[in-house]
């Protein structure tokens, strides 16, 4: 059905108009993924968002008709519910996602219902409009249940490797040692190991108010095959703080050698995650201290 008048008008604008607003809700929901994703596990959802949010701009792209609108439709009531269901009951997990799921199916049903009270080709609209949704959804299931989705709306903002750690006034002190030139790191990606050292693994995780978490710093050490799972420290996170949650796991027994730390929540999907080496010190000479205050 066409409407008249002005709005006739305006009809013929009513793709470029509704891409439009597609545009603008991707870009949203671009940043809201990347925030919260580690690139090293994410990277391909990353990649197919920001390759939409693209293609999307394309007159041939906007041509395709109404299954890929649907399509988009459907990804956009999803990604809003994945993100606010979290934030409405104040954690994440399986549940959670799948309640998030449920009532974006029950949402594109309603609509489908009201298409279908109009339109005069029930089996045409199942294809161009039911069949693309129910597929977007299905496809955000199984990225979930491979750990590719990233954890909205929880962000890693901080993490970092240090000799010691303290609290004072409030704020976290941490110090480490690290040569000037190794400006790039964050903290001691070099940790330099004198006897009697212990490695700290800080980090700083954004979650809205009164949101309650428990994510897990998992240790692994590089041997001859490969990365291998040293130690799993579990860290509870209470949202609400602007600059973030603030907390550290220490280890007292590790070895020379390549290392990383992987931030994980409950649901086993990764936040993010940092490298380092632990090599020993070559000399006794007096250790110059760096300190990062959060």
């Amino acid at each position: 059905v066409k409407p008249g008048g002005f709005w006739a008008r305006l009809w013929k604008y009513h793709v470029e108009l509704l891409h439009f607003l597609f545009g603008s809700l991707l870009s949203l929901y671009t940043i809201f993924y990347f925030k919260s994703s580690s690139l090293m596990s994410s990277f391909i959802f990353m990649f197919l968002l920001a390759s939409l949010l693209v293609i999307n701009e394309w007159p041939r792209f906007q041509k395709l008709g109404h299954s890929i609108r649907f399509a988009i439709l459907a990804l956009c009531i999803t990604s809003y519910l994945i993100y606010l269901a979290p934030v409405a009951t104040g954690s994440i997990g399986v549940g959670i996602f799948l309640l998030a799921l449920a009532v974006s199916i029950a949402i594109y049903l309603l609509l489908f219902q009201a298409i279908l009270r109009v339109h005069p080709n029930p089996e045409g609209i199942f294809v161009k409009i039911l069949l693309p949704g129910l597929l977007v959804n299905l496809v955000l299931a199984g990225l979930y249940f491979t750990k590719i989705l990233p954890p909205v709306p929880l962000s890693l903002k901080h993490i970092g490797i240090y000799h010691n750690i303290t609290k004072q006034n409030g704020h976290f002190v941490l110090s480490y040692e690290r040569d000037w030139w190794r400006f790039w790191q964050s903290g001691a990606q070099t940790f330099i190991r004198r006897e009697g050292d212990q490695i700290h693994c800080f980090v700083s995780i954004f979650s809205p108010t009164a949101f309650r978490e428990q994510v897990k710093l998992i240790w692994l050490r590089k041997g001859n095959e490969g990365w291998q799972k040293w130690d799993s420290i579990s860290l509870p996170i209470v949202g609400g703080r602007d600059e973030g949650y603030r907390g550290y796991a220490q280890k007292s027994n590790f070895e020379t050698g390549s290392w990383q730390v992987r931030v994980v929540t409950s649901d086993d999907r990764e936040l993010g995650r940092i490298y380092f080496d632990v090599v020993d010190a070559e000399s006794s000479r007096q250790r110059k201290w760096r300190q990062d205050t959060f």
